[in-house]
């Protein structure tokens, strides 16, 4: 694979920029290596973000036979695990793979957000080479590739979003009433990876209809198209319920999807609320400016960028809002709306004041774009490559003293040495947090002793620790009176080995 990417890069390199942005086929691969060049220096460590490695654990888990939310358990829904299951079962369980085909899914994403965009382009736009549809899909790219937790480390939202935004391109494409419930279909299993695309369903939806009432559709055309999309939304959903019933798991399958996402709200002082949208706005300068002038300045492409980016985005931003928790991946939801419109800045028909013609001038946007390549590549080698990976030290040192049988428990050290070591959870809460954070021990009511009893029982031969592990809970009292510590690695882990 890796040998092949000089070639590909110099086959794009032979293309003149207007040759590379007249198909769209070549607009695919030109995002794709794109991405490739944000994004490659990250694929090598072991551990960006823990979120990613629970998704990888335990798609493995399932490929191995093993039930979601009785075997092993997460806050999730099941869509997200399906999918890496999917990878793994395809291309197998390497974590550079995983993030290769991540790489690939958002070039994806961002070549259906360009062909959106030229879609909704006003029939006297010319439809072959227009840089507004590109620049969406390269600001997309650069989105989600600059910031660690805002996109870089592989989670739930750069894989729902690929959904919906074909689930878009569905509905502005195709008029037949199969077509929508294909698009709900689409929607309904982003849903399954994350609920919040609820609200990117019914910013569609709302989109839909606004179209057809200004082209003066009959309500019964755009009523019976939306009732097509709802129920191919709920397939899905029916599908995954019919599958735990049959396992005797319903009530399972009613909590984690309609009852434990309540539990998770928060209400921090309104401040906070302003201090988080002042981050995730301000450090995505100047594509936010790009998309708030151009949703001023809408008549050059005609309202419909505007109007989609509107709702979709304001209903987004809302639902990233709504817990109260601010995490910076929850924000990539916003990115598909704000990259789609901000991209109109760059359409040649836009006439923009004398002091901005400056942004638009290649002369200014190519050496740009190749000195955030090398600072974006510069963090990234200084983050994932100097650094040392510690996780990947712990599991060379396990291999070489774990023998079949033997019982690994990570504690709340990285859930990765699992993959790592190709041994399995004693515990289903793989996620280390599950099991050592409060919140999500009050959250899912898990008994911590009981569980903790559970896995000592079995005897683990090793327990790993990372830092500051609570101190008044049974597996400190064992690890004191039971167990020898055997290695230590400048005490971001320690490895306990049974006496």
């Amino acid at each position: 694979m890796y040998k092949c990417l000089p070639y590909y890069f110099y086959c794009m390199a032979k293309l003149s920029i207007h040759q590379l942005f007249s198909s769209p086929l070549r607009v695919l691969a030109a995002f794709t290596g794109f991405a490739l060049l944000l994004r490659f220096l990250s694929f090598f460590t072991s551990v960006i973000d823990h979120d990613e490695s629970t998704y990888i654990v335990i798609a493995a888990a399932l490929l191995d036979g093993k039930v979601y939310w009785r075997d092993v358990i997460d806050t999730k829904p099941i869509g997200i695990f399906a999918l890496f299951a999917i990878f793994q079962a395809i291309f197998g369980k390497s974590i550079i793979i995983i993030r290769l085909l991540t790489t690939i899914w958002i070039a994806l994403t961002a070549w259906i957000l360009y062909l959106v965009h030229r879609k909704l382009l006003p029939a006297s736009a010319p439809d072959v080479y227009n840089s507004g549809p590109v620049a969406s899909g390269i600001l997309y790219v650069l989105m989600t590739s600059i910031f660690t937790f805002f996109g870089v480390s592989p989670n739930t939202e750069l894989f729902f979003i690929l959904f919906t935004v074909f689930a878009l391109w569905i509905i502005i494409k195709h008029q037949h009433a199969v077509w929508f419930f294909l698009a709900g279909l689409l929607l309904g299993m982003g849903f399954m990876i994350k609920y919040v695309v609820l609200f990117d369903a019914v910013a569609l939806g709302l989109f839909f209809i606004w179209k057809q009432v200004m082209e003066r559709k009959s309500w019964t055309y755009w009523l019976t198209r939306c009732v097509w999309m709802g129920i191919g939304f709920l397939l899905p959903v029916l599908i995954t319920w019919w599958y735990y019933r049959q396992l005797g798991m319903e009530d399972t399958f009613m909590f984690f999807t309609f009852e434990l996402s309540g539990r998770y709200f928060h209400h921090p002082p309104i401040s906070n609320y302003f201090v988080f949208l002042l981050d995730c706005f301000a450090r995505y300068l100047p594509i936010t400016f790009w998309f708030l002038y151009c949703a001023g300045k809408w008549r050059v492409t005609g309202p419909s960028l505007p109007v989609l980016s509107a709702l979709w985005g304001g209903l987004a931003l809302i639902i990233v809002l709504v817990p109260g928790k601010f995490f910076g991946h929850y924000f990539i939801q916003v990115m598909a709306p704000m990259s789609l419109l901000a991209g109109s800045f760059f359409d040649r028909r836009r006439e923009v004041p004398k002091w901005l013609r400056w942004m638009r001038k290649p002369a200014f946007i190519y050496p740009a774009l190749i000195v955030l390549v090398l600072i974006n590549m510069g963090f990234q080698k200084a983050d994932f490559i100097d650094k040392r990976d510690y996780p990947r030290e712990v599991a060379a040192f396990l291999k070489e003293r774990l023998q079949p049988g033997d019982i690994l428990y990570t504690g709340n050290y990285h859930h990765i040495t699992y993959l790592l070591t190709s041994t399995s959870s004693p515990t289903p809460y793989v996620h280390r947090s599950l099991m050592w954070d409060a919140e999500n021990i009050k959250a899912i009511n898990i008994d911590q002793d009981v569980e903790l009893e559970k896995i000592l029982l079995q005897k683990p031969r090793f327990i790993l620790t990372g830092k500051s592990l609570p101190t008044d809970n049974i597996l400190s009292s064992t690890l004191a009176s039971s167990y020898k510590v055997i290695k230590t690695f400048d005490q971001k882990a320690t490895v306990y080995e049974r006496r």
